[in-house]
């Protein structure tokens, strides 16, 4: 019968070739622990990454989303107030302190926030698509459909200032149809006047924002605002 030193012998691999076996050998061996593993085990795994840290000003950010999200506007005009009076030149929180005040009813002062925006960032469509918003809600026609025009000029690709545009749009051919009708009615007037009537009606909806705010019963509340700018 052979030696043991002989049949170590004859399993020891070649010199340059030892370091190859030793590391597939381990890595066998991790793979066959793994497979038998019992159904009920579990398997260890890596931590999930932490969250990246956030600096002050975007914690600031953070917490005034979440007042809005829970619909605690005036807390969250009073932290968007404290919060610029450090970040001044933050558009986004400037933004969103417009749009509560839209949700507040207070629509002089989103306004007047709305118009700071776009004369400090002009390249951003959203204050003019909720200025336009602000001012059909006032019957300022015109008015809305130059913010609308300015939007889409700033953005071709802005869907919702197209689909504001066409309900000003609408409205203002409404109008011209019903002075049409005051100096001189025909039936050809007439029936388009209704169509346009009949089409506006169902529309009498509140915009649409992060913040639902109740239904307004007028034809300008159809145009949609949005909630957040650069979406």
């Amino acid at each position: 019968m052979p030696s043991a030193t002989r049949l170590l012998s004859r399993l020891r691999p070649a010199a340059g070739s030892a370091r190859a076996l030793t590391l597939a050998g381990a890595a066998l061996g991790l793979a066959g622990t793994l497979f038998a593993l019992p159904a009920s085990a579990q398997v260890i795994t890596d931590p999930p990454p932490p969250a990246p840290l956030q600096t002050p000003q975007q914690a600031s950010e953070s917490a005034i989303d979440k007042l809005v999200a829970a619909g605690k506007l005036n807390d969250a005009l009073a932290k968007s107030d404290e919060h610029l009076k450090q970040y001044p030149r933050d558009a986004q929180v400037r933004f969103t302190r417009g749009r509560v005040l839209m949700e507040m009813g207070r629509n002089a002062e989103a306004i007047d926030a709305f118009t700071a925006l776009t004369q400090d960032f002009p390249e951003l469509p959203e204050p003019f698509n909720n200025l336009a918003a602000l001012y059909a809600q006032a019957g300022e026609y015109d008015r809305a459909r130059a913010a609308l025009e300015s939007a889409i000029r700033n953005n071709p690709s802005f869907a919702v200032a197209y689909s504001n545009l066409g309900d000003v749009y609408a409205k203002l051919a409404q109008q011209a149809y019903q002075k049409a009708l005051k100096i001189a009615p025909t039936a050809r007037v007439s029936n388009r006047e209704k169509i346009l009537s009949d089409m506006l009606a169902p529309q009498r909806a509140a915009p649409v924002s992060q913040t639902p705010s109740p239904a307004k019963a007028s034809d300008a509340a159809a145009l949609k605002s949005v909630g957040k700018s650069g979406n």
